[in-house]
């Protein structure tokens, strides 16, 4: 029996992506802790350990205190002082959140130009693969193919705050998440299982013109080079790229052209950081006519 089966047992209703969140987050804090795997007990969440986490950035005492209090669960214990920690540190991140203050370590990952800056690594990015999308699709390399899946992310990115769920899209309307078309109308994406699908239900949007524009000359390399049926490819095996290292990809390339490492939660801060006005003034207008978000909607007319 591995750890995770332990985890899936007490975390049934949990959606894929929050099994892998956890897993991942747990398997972070075994390594904190001086192991490489994570044990099959919980003798290793110990005080001296949460000690050591109290002591590290609010982001990341919030996200280990979680992982500690998972894991505890998956063995079917509890520890006060490991719950209370997590209490304190999701109370002090709401309280940091609610003042709309950047924290240290946005302030030192904010690329110069905020949000904009990835639109303009995606026009530089677009001008360095240009040469490859003229090129037959089936006539391309997987490295080639590689390159152009590092615009398409980068482009996708820049309009569209998605988590990591991007690496779960299939490019063919079945499971849970993939992109689509109605007829010959516009692209949209659907996520149907996400971090919270449970709490608000299924994400489905139209992407933007310029990622509909991108899309539509991603696809056929996508379509031409790999078999597995999901929008994004490892660069070596050509098989289905993960979360992990979709995310890894995300990173490192937004480190070595920006000089800033970039996660989708950054990125997710940038781009509500970036509506911030359109997003103060639907708040107004909310309590201006005293309407919850969901009444506001009702009251569209087009």
């Amino acid at each position: 029996m591995s750890f995770e089966t332990l985890l899936r047992h007490v975390c049934q209703n949990c959606t894929e992506s929050t099994i892998r969140t956890y897993t991942f987050n747990i398997r972070a804090l075994a390594k904190l802790a001086g192991h490489v795997h994570v044990p099959m007990h919980s003798r290793w969440v110990t005080g001296p350990l949460l000690e050591k986490i109290r002591k590290l950035p609010l982001g990341q005492r919030k996200k280990f205190t979680i992982a500690g209090v998972k894991a505890l669960r998956a063995y079917g214990k509890s520890k006060k002082n490991w719950t209370n920690a997590l209490r304190q540190a999701s109370d002090k991140y709401s309280e940091q959140r609610n003042k709309q203050t950047r924290t240290a370590r946005e302030t030192e990952l904010w690329p110069e130009g905020g949000y904009a800056a990835l639109k303009k690594l995606e026009k530089e990015l677009h001008e360095e693969v240009h040469h490859i999308l003229k090129k037959a699709a089936s006539a391309i390399s997987k490295p080639e193919l590689y390159k152009i899946q590092q615009w398409f992310v980068i482009l996708f990115y820049s309009r569209h705050a998605l988590r990591g769920d991007l690496a779960e899209v299939q490019i063919r309307k079945r499971g849970h998440n993939y992109i689509y078309q109605k007829g010959n109308g516009p692209w949209h994406i659907h996520i149907g299982q996400h971090k919270t699908s449970k709490a608000v239900g299924a994400i489905d949007f139209q992407l933007d013109p310029a990622v509909q524009e991108g899309l539509e000359q991603f696809l056929p390399y996508v379509r031409a080079k790999t078999s597995h049926g999901y929008l994004l490819t490892t660069k070596r095996s050509g098989s289905k790229m993960s979360r992990r290292d979709m995310l890894l990809m995300l990173r490192n390339l937004t480190e070595a052209r920006l000089g800033k490492r970039l996660g989708v939660q950054m990125i997710r801060v940038l781009r509500t950081t970036d509506s911030a006005k359109a997003i103060d003034e639907t708040a107004e207008l909310r309590r201006e006519l005293g309407h919850s978000a969901a009444t506001q909607f009702q009251y569209v007319s087009k």
